[in-house]
């Protein structure tokens, strides 16, 4: 093998193809990432949190809008939250906190960051959710009074996933689609998920800034398991995702269990050049073989 450099600290260079771009998320299958080279930012002065209730991920998507026209880019996160996921980490989360006094159909964990100072982020966030209240677009919102609410609020989204165990198996879809699409997505994916075993509890969550939607399922109340279902639950929230211009395969990298399904929804062009990088890299198949593409033998 060969060592290639690229460790220059630009941001724009059009001196040819963007090689180091190819190993990134290509799972080990072209070479061994040893080195990086990392952009640091300035810690934000300000940091404040928001948790809203909301009537539907339409109105989510209203609120991100409308945060993204107020706060550009000091809006550095923004997550989803279906109730039923949120009911999970209440029952069974530990030294969770309820975030809102009231129940509602949809969560937003929204936050904040300011380069300025604390009181310029507390007046930014209490602005977007202010105008999202006054819109209708907002029914609830608490903004964190300290960094440990802040905190609380953070702990609260992380432990979502753990809190689906207790409930029973679980099978996990880590899907993204355009942002805009998000909402059709959460309503014809529940219609097609009960079509295939009906009662089946849907738990959407995930990172609805970048369209990303951690779209798991429990299995029916009462019941242990999927019936041997998972396999058509995966191909129909794929299909589903792939028509809508998303991915099923999002944050979490593919592997191997995923390689037949990537197939079959891939066109024969992309199919064709995915090979001929893997001969052009890697023409032994040594590299993190049988991962992210098929190589005819």
């Amino acid at each position: 093998g060969e060592v290639f450099d690229d460790l220059r600290k630009l941001k724009k260079d059009n001196t040819g193809y963007d090689l180091k771009n190819l190993f990134v998320g290509a799972e080990g299958t072209l070479g061994v990432i040893t080195a990086a080279v990392l952009k640091l930012f300035p810690k934000p002065k300000g940091r404040e949190v928001a948790f809203a209730g909301l009537s539907s991920p339409q109105a989510a998507l209203s609120l991100f809008s409308l945060a993204m026209d107020r706060a550009g880019a000091s809006l550095t996160a923004f997550e989803l939250i279906a109730k039923r996921p949120y009911d999970f980490t209440l029952k069974h989360g530990q030294g969770i906190t309820r975030p809102l006094a009231d129940d509602w159909p949809w969560y937003a964990l929204m936050q904040v960051s300011s380069g300025r100072s604390e009181e310029d982020g507390k007046a930014l966030i209490e602005e977007i959710l202010s105008a999202g209240l006054e819109q209708g677009i907002v029914g609830d919102a608490v903004v964190s009074a300290s960094l440990a609410q802040g905190d609380a609020f953070w702990n609260f989204r992380e432990t979502l996933p753990e809190c689906q165990k207790p409930e029973g198996a679980s099978i996990k879809h880590d899907i993204s689609v355009p942002p805009g699409a998000i909402a059709r997505f959460i309503e014809t994916g529940a219609g097609i998920c009960d079509d295939i075993l009906p009662g089946v509890r849907i738990n959407p969550f995930g990172h609805l800034g970048d369209g990303n939607i951690h779209y798991n399922l429990s299995p029916p109340e009462g019941r242990a398991d999927f019936d041997g279902k998972a396999g058509q639950f995966a191909e129909a929230l794929a299909a589903l995702a792939t028509e809508m211009g998303g991915s099923f395969a999002a944050e979490h990298g593919l592997g191997r269990a995923k390689i037949a399904m990537a197939e079959r929804n891939r066109s024969s062009v992309e199919r064709e050049l995915m090979a001929r990088l893997k001969g052009a890299f890697d023409p032994q198949g040594t590299m993190n073989p049988g991962v992210l593409v098929r190589i005819a033998e």
